[in-house]
């Protein structure tokens, strides 16, 4: 039996904020923060989902009042449908909160790609991959 990976949880310090850039900037559609819920979750595709909980209750759960971590020690990842798709999102970034880590996307032999920061540092990585001809 394999493990599949259901929900990717990302700690956030400020809910409004956050929600704000990935349902606006992203385009990931939410009902925002419940009420009496300790998330918000955005469905993405195949049964993912993205959670994001206040870093506080992160610390909690891990039994860490200290809770520092890097938000570099995880890219997420998105392949989109183009280079457009990718320049359109680009575009949104730091209006929405976000922070692009590159002046313009990269032009490589193998497709296109960018990086950007969402408001709490979390590194994100968009790319399109050309097809191959075979």
């Amino acid at each position: 039996m394999g493990i599949k990976i259901n929900i990717l949880s990302l700690a956030v310090s400020d809910f409004k904020r956050s929600l704000n850039f990935y349902r606006e900037g992203l385009g990931l559609g939410s009902l925002g923060l419940l009420p009496g819920s300790d998330h918000i979750s955005f469905d993405l595709q195949d049964g993912l989902s993205l959670v994001l909980y206040q870093r506080s209750e992160i610390a909690k759960l891990t039994l860490d009042p200290n809770l520092n971590p890097s938000p570099n020690e995880l890219i997420l990842s998105y392949a989109a449908a183009d280079k457009n798709e990718i320049d359109s999102i680009l575009s949104k970034v730091e209006k929405f909160g976000g922070k692009l880590l590159q002046d313009k996307p990269n032009e490589e032999d193998w497709g296109y790609s960018g990086y950007f920061k969402d408001p709490d540092e979390h590194v994100w990585e968009i790319m399109w991959i050309k097809k191959q001809n075979k």
